[in-house]
């Protein structure tokens, strides 16, 4: 096994003009809009991630995720998850045509499609003028296909909901004609439909599926792996990969290494976001999370942050955006929703590991494109798209009525793009800005299919009056893809330079605009700010560094609702500190004289004695709530494990406040709970989890809630999880799952149907483990686990009904225990 290094991108892909490090411009009216840069450092980390692959024999595995295996009839892709061409045009190798979906197409775990077959089609037949093969089970081609029309040609008209789509003072000829504009920006596309672009070859009865005669490729049900097999050289076997989706080959230690005769070995990626600082949310700005396109291996795809009176919104969330946030130390309890403005997989791809992070958040898109969404996703995922709705709030958008979030204003209209697809504009205290999402704003086109009568007069309208080149906004965000389902760049860079002077550019790369033009992409990471003439440093009440703590006080849903002056009061006594990586934070047995909230950077939290860590502290977490109701003692140690930055309240300054507020007792009452846990297991056992050891201080809090009494069981004692979730807090547990004595297949069936059925179990498990066949109880089904105490055993049980409501809370936790018997620290089963 050897580490490759990257070979770099060509033709100055992805490189991107310099911002300057604060950029003052002026809005409609005066005020100052400037950029905050987040740093070259955490600028660098999406890029650092490709840094080099691993290639091992004739596999190599990609960056991402995903297995190329080399044969003498081409490469073959196993595994193809978002992004994944950009991982072959970064190593400067030739993007497969041969693609294998492995097992599911969606992983829970992730909240990730890892059969994101669209890029890889549109790259082969557009750019390399090629035909892509999916390989994939029988069952899994008509799925395939139903996402792929759904995006390559949009929905079918009867699935248009023009009337819904619409209200205020729009009326039939504000309706679009989505296939027939299509047909307008691209004429080839009258021709196009799956088959165009995808071959399909299926497993056949005996699980292979053969290649051009050379290469034969077999499923192995017994093992759950693909072996690749060379039918020219004696049917020699070339690869193997396993069905489960791989991130990278598994870690080997060094004897292993050097037994093999590498020369050093492989080793974690050195930290590159060490020095994280706090985030400061603004009144009114734009967090840049990609501003690149699906094509460019140095870029994360467009998508952004818009921050309203402190919460913010996300626009087309790009993958791993889950990641980034954390990285740029943003609490995910301060996004409350999500804008999908359409569903190709450059925009959509990131939506569910939003949704699936934490508590539901709501999206706000046109019923047309959320009713795509749902088709698209319930094929890709399995489920249902009944059950898909639980897991998020869908607020409805109408073209021509405006849209309330935290006093800002949203107004939405259709651009002009090959699917339904959504721009909009934002107006707050007088300021606004506007996004054109992917459209073409060509105003020649428009005109012509008006002319001959493709469109009505109010959608004529809207297309030219609500153009976002009109300049009429104080921060202007366009696209420039490619042409002609794009908007052609020259018609970007001879705009007047008032309008480009707003502007920033986003669907390309920076090598793209010309250098000369005046126009300019935001990096990655930076927030764009208009100055809402707040000053910032005032300490009297209503002031907005007072909001601005009030807003973070209650993000923590821990403390009563505090009054301003309390705020103020609280605001002049608290002290920020930074602790550097590896130093101590707080000391078990150490007197806790301040509550600590986590601003930026990470934290372990262990026993000294043991070292075992018992949970992670990220931005929005707190500690020292305990001492509201016990004594001042903190029960373990607390580490940096990054650059840590925190906000101390003293105890001295809270104690009082919380003593005069009304809700004081049913607060302490909490707490008591809460503290209670820190020493009776409870608490340990979450750490030894896999799952539950990422829970944030409110996740953990509403679980301990729904907690019954301590049960103990004696060596050889069954323990019951019929209808609930057990906890083991102390002992062994066997538990078993035989097949063979079930009555009905359908109770071995996973939560997607009878095609995966659930294997045997039988397994050992000790502190940490919950057990719960989560399948049964949400159908209020029979279970067939047994479990039986192999010691003296203590385990804390979760009724179905708390179980439920657990889940319905934190909708993210459901996706990702469904189908399951056994959550570990080593894993789920």
């Amino acid at each position: 096994m050897s580490k490759v290094p990257v070979t770099p991108a060509k033709e100055g892909a992805g490189d991107e003009p310099e911002t300057p490090s604060i950029m003052r411009l002026k809005s409609r009216h005066g005020r100052g809009i400037s950029v905050r840069p987040v740093g070259a450092e955490m600028a660098d980390v999406y890029k650092s991630q490709l840094n080099e692959c691993v290639v091992e024999d004739n596999k190599t595995f990609l960056p991402r995720g995903g297995i190329i295996v080399s044969t003498v009839a081409g490469d073959i892709q196993f595994g193809i998850p978002p992004e994944t061409i950009k991982d072959s045009m970064k190593l400067g190798i030739t993007v497969p045509t041969y693609f294998v979906i492995l097992g599911e197409m969606f992983d829970r775990q992730a909240g990730l499609n890892m059969a994101e077959f669209e890029f890889p089609a549109y790259f082969n037949f557009f750019c390399l003028k090629k035909r892509v093969t999916l390989i994939c089970m029988p069952d899994l081609e008509a799925r395939v296909r139903a996402i792929f029309t759904e995006t390559l040609l949009g929905p079918e008209a009867g699935h248009c909901m023009g009337e819904m789509d619409h209200g205020g003072e729009c009326n039939e000829t504000a309706h679009p004609n989505f296939r027939e504009e299509g047909y307008y920006l691209d004429g080839m596309r009258r021709d196009l439909n799956v088959d165009t672009l995808i071959q399909f070859k299926t497993f056949d009865a005996k699980s292979e599926v053969s290649i051009d005669d050379k290469v034969k490729i077999k499923y192995d049900l017994f093992t759950k792996s693909y072996k690749v097999i060379d039918v020219t050289v004696k049917n020699k076997e070339v690869a193997k990969v396993e069905e489960k989706f791989s991130r990278g080959p598994k870690r080997r230690d060094d004897e292993d290494d050097a037994a093999d005769g590498d020369e050093e070995p492989i080793k974690e990626p050195a930290p590159v976001d060490n020095d994280r600082k706090p985030f400061e949310t603004p009144k009114f700005g734009i967090t840049i999370l990609g501003s690149s396109h699906g094509f460019d291996p140095n870029g994360s795809t467009t998508g952004f942050v818009i921050w309203v009176n402190g919460r913010g919104i996300m626009v087309d969330p790009p993958p791993g955006s889950s990641q980034a946030l954390e990285k740029l130390s943003i609490p995910h309890r301060l996004i409350e929703g999500i804008i999908l403005t359409h569903c190709h997989a450059d925009h959509d791809a990131g939506t569910f590991q939003k949704i699936l992070k934490e508590q539901a958040v709501k999206i706000y898109t046109t019923q047309t494109i959320f009713n795509s969404f749902m088709r698209k996703y319930s094929a890709i995922s399995g489920f249902g798209p009944e059950f898909l709705k639980q897991l998020f709030t869908f607020h409805p958008v109408k073209i021509g009525v405006p849209v309330e979030f935290y006093g800002a204003k949203f107004n939405f209209y259709y651009s002009f793009h090959t699917i339904p697809c959504v721009g909009f504009e934002l107006e707050l205290d007088g300021e606004s800005m506007c996004y054109s999402a992917d459209t073409n704003s060509d105003p020649t086109v428009v005109e012509k299919m008006f002319a001959e009568k493709a469109i009505g007069q109010q959608r004529r309208d809207m297309l030219i009056n609500k153009s976002p080149l009109r300049g009429d906004h104080s921060l202007i965000f366009h696209e420039a893809g490619v042409p002609p389902i794009h908007t052609p760049m020259n018609l970007l860079v001879d705009l007047d330079a008032s309008i480009k002077s707003k502007m920033f550019v986003v669907h390309v790369t920076g090598s793209q605009i010309p250098s000369d033009s005046g126009l300019k992409q935001a990096n990655i990471f930076d927030t764009v700010l208009i100055d809402m003439d707040h000053d910032l440093g005032t300490e009297e009440e209503g002031g907005e560094g007072v909001h601005a703590l009030q807003r973070l006080l209650r993000t923590l849903n821990v403390l009563p609702n505090f009054s301003p002056s309390a705020i103020a009061s609280i605001r002049l006594s608290m002290s920020v500190k930074e602790y550097p990586a590896g130093t101590s934070i707080a000391e078990e047995g150490s007197s806790i004289t301040s509550f600590t909230i986590f601003t930026a950077g990470r934290a372990d939290e262990y026993v000294t004695e043991s070292n075992i860590i018992n949970r992670s502290y990220f931005c929005g977490d707190y500690a020292g709530e305990t001492s509201f109701v016990q004594d001042n003692a903190y029960k373990f140690t607390i580490t940096a494990k990054t650059n840590v930055h925190t906000i101390d309240i003293p105890m001295t300054v809270l104690k009082p406040l919380l003593d005069e507020h009304s809700e004081t007792e049913k607060f302490l009452e909490d707490i008591k709970a809460y503290a209670r846990l820190q020493t009776d297991g409870t608490w340990s056992a979450l750490g030894q989890n896999v799952v539950f050891k990422e829970f944030t201080n409110l996740q953990r809090k509403d679980f301990f809630n729904f907690l019954e009494p301590k049960e103990e069981f004696e060596l050889g004692q069954s323990i019951d999880i019929q209808s609930c979730g057990i906890l083991v807090l102390e002992g062994e547990v066997q538990v078993l799952l035989d097949p063979s004595s079930v009555e009905d297949e359908d109770d071995l069936s996973t939560y997607r149907g009878k095609n995966n059925r659930m294997d045997f179990i039988d397994s050992q498990v000790s502190s940490g483990a919950f057990l719960c066949d989560i399948n049964s109880v949400l159908n209020e089904k029979m279970t067939y686990v047994t479990c039986e105490a192999l010691s003296n055993v203590v385990v804390r049980r979760l009724s179905r009904g708390g179980l439920i409501q657990f889940l319905t809370r934190y909708p993210g936790l459901m996706v990702q225990l469904l189908d399951t018997r056994i959550l570990t620290l080593e894993g789920i089963e």
